[in-house]
Formats: C-alpha cells, sequence, structure tokens
C-alpha cells in the first residue's frame, strides 16, 4: 500500500506562535505539529535596581523606567514583523510566556498591534528564558493547543449535526 497521501494528511498546518521574554531579552518561535523553528532573538541589557539614594534616586528610575518601555515596545515591534502577514497573523494562537513581569505588560500593552492580541491563547510563568523557557512553555501549553483543535473539531461536528437536522442537503454519510 502507498501512504504518503495519507501521511500528509495526517500532518498539522496549524502554526502556534511562542513568545519568550525576561529581563535578559525575547524570543519568538512557530510551533507546527512536531516542527519548531526559532524566529528572532532581542538580548537586552537592562540597569537593575539601584541603591544609591539622593537625588539621583529618582532619575535611575526614570531612567530605567524608559529602558524597560523601550525594551517592550522593541519585542511589540518584533513581533508585528514575525506574526504578521498580508495584514493577519500568521498563527493560529500565541503563547506568552517569561519569568518576570514582561509577559503580562507585553500582552497588556497597547503597542502590541490588536491583531496579535486577539490571538493571544495564554500568558504562562516560566522559570527560565530562550531555548529552556521555550521548552518549558510548550510543554505546559500542550493541553492549551489540544483543547483548542477539540473545540475547533466540536464545532464543526456542531455544524455537521445542524445540517442534518435542517435537512439542508450539505451532509452525506
Amino acid at each position: 500500500f502507498q501512504t504518503e497521501e495519507l501521511n500528509a494528511l495526517l500532518e498539522s498546518n496549524e502554526i502556534f506562535g511562542f513568545i519568550i521574554i525576561d529581563g535578559n531579552g525575547v524570543s519568538l518561535y512557530n510551533v507546527s505539529g512536531s516542527n519548531k523553528e526559532k524566529l528572532a532573538r532581542i538580548d537586552v541589557t537592562l540597569t537593575s535596581k539601584t541603591r544609591r539614594g539622593g537625588q539621583s534616586a529618582l532619575r535611575f528610575s526614570r531612567l530605567r523606567e524608559e529602558q524597560r518601555h523601550n525594551f517592550v515596545r522593541k519585542a511589540a515591534e518584533l513581533c508585528k514583523q514575525k506574526f504578521i502577514e498580508e495584514d493577519k497573523p500568521n498563527v493560529k494562537g500565541l503563547i506568552i510566556a517569561g519569568s518576570a513581569d514582561f509577559k503580562t505588560v507585553l500582552a497588556e500593552s497597547p503597542m502590541l498591534d490588536q491583531r496579535l492580541k486577539r490571538v493571544i491563547v495564554k500568558v504562562l510563568d516560566v522559570s527560565y528564558g530562550d531555548d529552556n523557557g521555550f521548552k518549558q512553555a510548550f510543554n505546559e501549553s500542550q493541553s492549551v493547543i489540544s483543547n483548542l483543535k477539540l473545540m475547533e473539531e466540536q464545532k464543526i461536528i456542531e455544524e455537521y449535526f445542524n445540517h442534518i437536522a435542517k435537512d439542508t442537503g450539505k451532509y452525506c454519510f
């Protein structure tokens, strides 16, 4: 038997995007079936909270917040470049993960494109950044991805039964 055609039908063509963001940088990944691809990485060096007091404490705090804001802006621009093609998202869903509060700041930021906000599936807390963080986020999001596929299958079956109930003639069994 030649089963190549059947194997092609079993391949998943749904693509999910992963954004792994922390204080060291942001990494973007695509996952389709068992294929994982790293799209981009931006490294960043952010200043930590300083222990210096006095008159310069407010200035250091303001500069630190400005650095963080610019980093989130760069991350949002990178997401737009990699996950939007032809004015629509090229992924079925986005999973944002990170070890600091950057993940929620990015997910709620007005700088993140609205088209991408609509496809955010989950925001996860992971212990690591970059590749190790991606592995952890991928493992933790398997149930979310499979639930999405299950919901889509249920929607198709429901539509099929509606056609049978309404006797539209658009069904076959």
